[in-house]
């Protein structure tokens, strides 16, 4: 059987046409890219997490297929400086038309191996100039530690298990002859070891009939080398790694080509077959395959430096969601660490769309480094962001929903709880042509009715300065990539009005032009009000499914946790990074990001740019480092 690996086709190689009759065509493979997580640092509990789902992900694909990528390269930074790196990438492949649940996975290929040129007894020549080997892992110990295959990542360069599910009757079979040899060797010569075995075989044999699936699989290794000296050191290696480990391999002579093509059957004229090996599910979950102990993904953002000196490589794409949190008090590196991801993310991502929320105008001054057009709102310019131009209507057409939207102008008048279902169906009764058109039916009904005379004393205020000139005029121009800076409006309320309704027009360019960023900065302005809280989070929410990526910048978390929609932003984000605190912000590290006491007490006195990054399963200490012409443009402190 050949597992349908993508590689190049020998010369030659011609695919004929059968005269037969077609049969049915079989399912295919669907390939997925699945995100890695640290393990050996995880609790105990987060450990077993993983394996378990490893185990049901077993249980629930009948044929399938682990393939690890591991490719060192070089990191150049600064021009000056280059970091050895080494990227593992991470490949399931699934044949059938079955979605996967678990470990985050994104549709996408394997990348092309490069294909077999010539082939020697013990080795292949690759087209690409390198020395390949592969070996067959085979005669497994009873016992091996969850997640042991991490060990060999360092030295193979490309690692292949491949399993399918015995079917259940077979399977019972097997495991019952198992368990009767087993049991009639330990009648004769009851060993500590044999007992232990047949204890085993009883308790799969009770299991195998349930949900637990017997699995054949094979493990195959590559190692390459650039000649026979490298190929030599490698195989010593992963030799002494499986000897460590009481695991048997082998390089078999006269089949690499076709053991690099990862068959597990061969031609009937070639006197060798791979090892079939057998093991049930909850067994294989010490097979768990996904671990990087590293944040360095391919594809992403270089950040700095981890406290162990290793570097920190981040691509948002990894986590199951796209939403960051940046916080620091001021000083901590905050607006440094943003402007130097947004500025690198720009370019290692080609094509996204800028859109920055500016409330103290940090980023409208580097604009054009951003490759943004700056927009200062002045306190006397008419905004045009009238929210009956917004609203949606019976044609599912606009960018709020009227009852949305009464719960958003409530918040933001202060409109008190008992009133608001009065204006929820005021505004869901008429059809206003403006937020005037709805101040002028509430001036003809205050007669009439008492709830709308109140309401009223709260909205007078849409028709004066500074609220008018929001509404009034011409929508302003929110096209291409912008920056809009607020630090002129006079106070927070009209801040946190203006970020709501520019939230709401950028709707219709974040769902449907294209992959966008949307940043907010100095996030804690609005924690007075839940509902901008609400809608922030919900165009978070829905921007994944476009590819939107969310940014959330504030020096004062603990107000943000204070109020329950800014909580959910917090505690929801796929990644935090987070630089120096007060001592204020303890709570909202110790129950929003699970931060020991230790870890704390080490971002209340961290330096400028230093912190802790916690993205997914992964939480390291990082020094973000800017380049000095990002330090000199970025930044009024020479330190970061």
């Amino acid at each position: 059987m050949k597992i349908p690996i993508p590689i190049l086709k020998k010369n030659g190689q011609q695919a004929r046409a059968s005269e037969k009759k077609p049969k049915k065509a079989e399912p295919t493979w669907k390939w997925y890219r699945v995100t890695s997580s640290p393990f050996q640092i995880l609790s105990e509990e987060d450990q077993a997490m993983l394996t378990g789902q490893f185990t049901q992900l077993l249980n629930m694909v009948q044929e399938g297929a682990v393939y690890v990528n591991v490719r060192s390269d070089y990191f150049e930074f600064n021009r000056e400086m280059v970091i050895p790196v080494t990227y593992t990438n991470f490949y399931l492949g699934v044949k059938g038309n079955l979605e996967v649940p678990f470990f985050n996975p994104r549709e996408e290929n394997i990348p092309v191996r490069p294909s077999v040129k010539e082939e020697y007894p013990d080795h292949v020549v690759l087209d690409d100039g390198s020395l390949a080997k592969v070996y067959i892992a085979y005669n497994f110990p009873n016992q091996l530690p969850d997640g042991f295959l991490y060990e060999y990542y360092g030295v193979v360069d490309e690692l292949y298990f491949y399993w399918k599910h015995v079917p259940q009757s077979k399977a019972i079979r097997m495991v019952n002859n198992a368990r009767l040899r087993a049991e009639n060797m330990v009648a004769h010569k009851p060993t500590a070891e044999l007992q232990q075995r047949l204890a085993k075989l009883r308790d799969l044999s009770v299991m195998i009939g349930g949900s637990t699936r017997l699995l054949e699989f094979y493990l195959y290794f590559v190692i390459r080398g650039a000649d026979d000296k490298e190929l030599s050191e490698k195989e010593q290696i992963i030799k002494n790694i499986a000897s460590a480990r009481l695991i048997d391999i082998e390089a078999p002579k006269y089949v690499q080509a076709e053991l690099y093509q990862f068959k597990t059957s061969l031609s009937h004229f070639i006197p060798f077959t791979p090892v079939k090996n057998y093991i049930d599910t909850i067994s294989a979950s010490t097979f768990y395959p996904f671990i990087n102990e590293d944040l360095i993904e391919e594809g992403g953002v270089f950040l700095g430096i981890s406290g162990s000196n290793v570097p920190v490589v981040f691509d948002v794409f990894a986590r199951n969601n796209y939403n960051v949190v940046v916080l620091g008090e001021p000083g901590s590196g905050k607006s440094m660490t943003v402007k130097v991801f947004l500025k690198r993310f720009r370019k290692v991502k080609e094509g996204f769309g800028l859109n920055v929320l500016d409330p103290e105008n940090e980023y409208v001054k580097v604009a054009d480094v951003l490759g943004a057009q700056a927009i200062e709102v002045k306190p006397r310019q008419k905004l045009g962001l009238d929210p009956f131009n917004m609203i949606t209507g019976t044609d599912e057409s606009g960018l709020i929903d009227p009852v949305d939207l009464a719960e958003l102008l409530s918040d933001l008048y202060y409109v008190p709880q008992e009133l608001r279902p009065k204006f929820t169906k005021f505004v869901t009764s008429y059809s206003f042509a403006s937020i005037f058109d709805m101040v002028d039916k509430m001036e003809q009904e205050k007669d009439t009715d008492e709830n709308v005379k109140k309401l009223l004393s709260y909205f007078e205020g849409i028709t004066s300065p500074p609220d008018s000139y929001v509404y009034d005029g011409e929508p302003i121009d929110l096209e291409g990539d912008v920056i809009i800076g607020l630090r002129e409006l006079r106070n927070a309320r009209l801040k946190a009005l203006v970020t709501a309704l520019i939230t709401v027009a950028l709707q219709g360019k974040l769902f449907s032009r294209g992959r966008q960023i949307f940043a907010v900065d100095e996030g804690w302005l609005f924690s007075e009000f839940q509902s901008v809280y609400g809608l922030l989070g919900e165009v978070a929410r829905r921007g994944r499914k476009y590819g939107d990526v969310f940014i959330f910048s504030t020096q004062r978390p603990w107000d943000v946790y204070g109020n329950q929609e800014g909580r959910t932003i917090l505690e929801q984000s796929a990644t935090a990074i987070l630089l120096r605190q007060r001592p204020t912000a303890t709570k909202v590290l110790e129950e929003a990001f699970q931060l020991s006491k230790n870890e704390v007490g080490f971002l209340m006195t961290a330096n400028p740019g230093q912190g802790i990054i916690r993205a997914g399963n992964y939480k390291l200490t990082i020094q973000i480092m800017p380049t000095p012409e990002e330090l000199k443009v970025f930044s009024t402190k020479p330190s970061i």
